[in-house]
């Protein structure tokens, strides 16, 4: 970032810092000749006014009304309003480390107060954009590449997104798939420490890529990474459009013919980015498996947030899943290579052109969240790195030409991954104030009454109200608690040096051979502990020190949320058994099961999918066994009818009816393989159903208590852990002082004892 661009963004800043202060100085200033009891009823009667308007909302569905403009309006007041009396009625000194604790904690506020300002702007009126579908009979289609980026993930994976791609329904003359794999380049075949490995991949790869009739493309070395690797590949091929899918995002037939014919409305398109679905949970989701449906930490993302960019005209690139204009593409070299957040900063990049993208709400690729929890931490820290460096290096308020409301949009994209830093000073602060007497928060009860629960339940209410739908209350916490504390270090990383973070792949499709508690749980157990030991200090300062209850109470209540907030991201930590090579897909459908051993077909309920498999539910006529083989016969959406070879490997009997459940293996998986890929990925509406499905009927509290339960039995196990290893070097001790050796080991022999 040069001078003049320091120069730029520090103006606009200052601009941006002196329009809040006058807002908030004019609300501060209405209200100063107001008795305490009248501020109480300007706060209570404007929440009234508020959730009037969210109760409405909800109960007639009116969430894009001109009730949202209501809610929104009374929701920003007291947030402003709030961060106004911090700011001139809180802010005492009282001492060095008073004041830091103090400031630090003022600073996480605003930060957060500053989020909930920009959502509600970004989530305003979101944009339902109506799907049309392109001709394609039409003779001026555009040609279409399709890039497959791979690194080091399994061929099995890779195969699978590269099988359905040509699957995808586009005239074959106009449409041509590449595999870019970097795991396989000179560079690394060259090299003593990976040429055995390369080496194995290069051939393995080339073999596949030709047996599916796809293109093999690899390069020199892997410079930039994952965009290197496609600004390569644009260099070596010449279609009108890229379609950029990562190798586990597996998409439907209908990608193209969905997303096409918005290229042909408007020259100055440079994007159709489309969500990202996942086929499995992440570690989270995973635990509450068997307690309820919970809708996917993207979710959020791809199924609101992201129609609130694109009415703002700042829907960006989320790397995959995505069509571009080449042409428009090549304006700025190609992808972006000056961070690690490629995508984001190619949108932002041709958005400054004046460029236009759009955003499809319609679910078209399948792909795969982390299995484990250092694998979602390791791509939580690449987002959170990338969208820190471009906040430092690219920041959207040195952007001439992009309009305003595209710069909020940006700004509050990369400012969010603060929330780390923000998130840590919320879980320490009442100890500080509790345990070691650091007055961070100077508040009595009335003001606290008049100003903070106001707005406390008017963001809390806001959240349901915009993403209700798609996330439970509080899971927006956890998730958030969660990732916190793993992404300080990646925060301070690219403060000191926005340069040195590095592309990190996301490890993806592995396995859990058995139930474990992820060693990365033990900050969250000192969470625990910091907020449970400052309970009794609470106590002993709400009996000793009168004047200072209203503070006491509000902290000692915040010690409680933070131990439930820590104890439910504890619970998230256990990892459950997975073994299984592909993940079962809830399905719906008919399934005409045929019997050859009897010589009859009996008409039975899809219930999941996978590549190796289906779950079907039948009314028996006769005994079924374990092992029968059957003819399996489906149909999708689009009228094709596959046939499967398959070998019931489970029977099992419902609890109420008659009725059975057949869990069958298809038992030709390479002859059935393109068969298996069409029918489990092709059709989108089955991601829709699925989107449709999520999260209904479950009851909240049961979520948040089971994964509750878990992080107390995690507690324990580390409390008792940590007291071993403590007894451990005592016992050691003490045998030393009494000069007496530990028992040697007992030797057995291979035999036996």
């Amino acid at each position: 970032m040069n001078l003049h661009s320091t120069a730029r963004i520090s103006a606009q800043a200052l601009i941006v810092v002196l329009g809040a202060g006058f807002v908030t100085s004019s609300i501060y200033a209405a209200e100063q000749y107001l008795t305490s009891e009248m501020r109480m009823v300007v706060g209570w009667s404007s929440f009234a006014m508020f959730y009037g308007a969210y109760r409405l909302g909800v109960k007639y569905d009116w969430h894009e009304s001109f009730l949202r403009i209501i809610l929104i309006f009374f929701s920003a007041f007291l947030a402003i309003r709030y961060i106004a009396w911090r700011s001139y009625e809180t802010l005492i000194y009282t001492g060095p480390l008073d004041f830091a604790g103090l400031a630090l904690l003022y600073l996480a506020e605003c930060h957060t107060i500053a989020l909930h300002v920009f959502s509600l702007f970004i989530n305003a009126w979101p944009l339902r954009r109506k799907i049309i579908p392109v001709d394609l009979n039409s003779k001026n289609l555009p040609t279409v590449d399709v890039f497959i980026p791979t690194y080091s993930e399994s061929e099995e994976i890779t195969r699978v997104t590269a099988m359905a791609a040509t699957q995808l329904r586009y005239p074959a003359d106009k449409l041509r798939i590449h595999i870019l794999d970097d795991g396989g380049t000179h560079a690394r075949r060259r090299n003593p420490a990976t040429s055995e490995a390369a080496w194995e991949r290069y051939y393995s790869l080339r073999r596949m890529a030709a047996d599916l009739g796809v293109n093999y493309i690899t390069r020199e070395a892997n410079k930039h990474a994952k965009a290197g690797n496609i600004n390569h590949a644009m260099r070596v091929t010449d279609a009108d459009l890229v379609l950029v899918l990562d190798c586990d995002h597996v998409p439907t037939s209908d990608f193209l013919e969905n997303t096409v014919e918005m290229f042909h409305r408007d020259e100055k398109l440079f994007l159709v980015q489309t969500p990202h679905f996942f086929i499995n949970p992440t570690p989270v989701e995973k635990q509450l498996e068997g307690v309820g449906s919970v809708s996917v930490e993207n979710d959020m993302f791809f199924r609101l947030i992201h129609l609130g960019l694109d009415f703002w005209n700042s829907s960006y690139f989320c790397g995959s899943a995505a069509l571009l204009r080449r042409s428009h593409l090549m304006m700025i070299g190609g992808i972006a290579t000056y961070t690690i957040t490629e995508d984001a900063e190619t949108a932002l990049m041709l958005h400054d052109k004046g460029l236009n993208s759009v955003y499809i709400d319609r679910p078209m690729v399948c792909g795969l969240s982390p299995e484990t929890f250092s694998d979602y931490v390791i791509q939580r820290t690449r987002w959170a790195q990338g969208m820190l460096q471009l906040f430092m290096l690219r920041n959207a308020l040195v952007f001439k030409n992009l309009t305003l409301s595209q710069k909020m949009c940006y700004f509050n994209s990369s400012f969010f991954w603060f929330f780390g830093a923000s998130r840590f000073m919320f879980y320490i602060a009442p100890a500080l104030y509790l345990i070691f007497g650091l007055k961070v928060y100077h508040a009595s009860t009335n003001q606290i009454l008049a100003y903070a629960v106001p707005y406390v339940l008017s963001v809390t209410f806001t959240m349901d109200f915009f993403f209700g739908k798609v996330r439970k209350p509080f899971f927006s916490e956890i998730y958030e608690s969660v990732q916190a504390l793993f992404l300080i270090p990646a925060l301070i990383s690219v403060i000191i040096n926005p340069f040195k973070p590095t592309f990190k792949i996301t490890p993806k499709g592995g396995t859990i051979e058995g139930d474990s508690l992820n060693p990365l749980a033990a900050p969250f157990f000192i969470v625990v502990s910091i907020n449970f030991i400052s309970i009794p200090f609470a106590v002993m300062t709400w009996i000793n020190w009168p004047l200072f209850r209203g503070v006491v109470a509000v902290t000692a209540v915040w010690c409680v949320f933070n131990i439930f907030l820590a104890l439910v991201a504890l619970g998230a930590f256990w990892e459950k058994k997975q073994v299984r090579r592909y993940h079962r897909i809830k399905a719906s459908g008919s399934v005409s099961v045929y019997f050859s051993h009897r010589k009859q077909t009996v008409e039975a309920d899809l219930k999941d999918v996978s590549l190796k498999g289906m779950s079907v539910e039948v009314l028996p006529p006769f005994d079924i066994k374990q092992n029968d083989d059957v003819e399996l016969t489906a149909a999708d959406r689009y009228g094709v009818t596959y046939k499967f070879q398959a070998r019931i490997r489970r029977v099992i009997k419902r609890t109420r009816g008659s009725k059975v459940i057949l869990g069958t293996e298809f038992y030709r998986p390479e002859e059935d393989f393109a068969k298996a890929v069409s029918f489990t990925f092709g059709d989108s509406q089955r991601w829709v159903d699925v989107w449709k499905d999520m999260g209904k009927g479950v009851d909240t509290r049961k979520l948040i208590w089971a994964l509750m339960i878990q992080g107390i039995y995690a507690e324990k196990d580390i409390a008792r852990a940590i007291v071993a290893w403590i007894w451990g070097i005592l016992k050691t001790r003490i045998l030393r002082l009494l000069n007496i050796q530990p028992p040697a080991p007992v030797a057995v022999s291979e035999g036996g004892a």
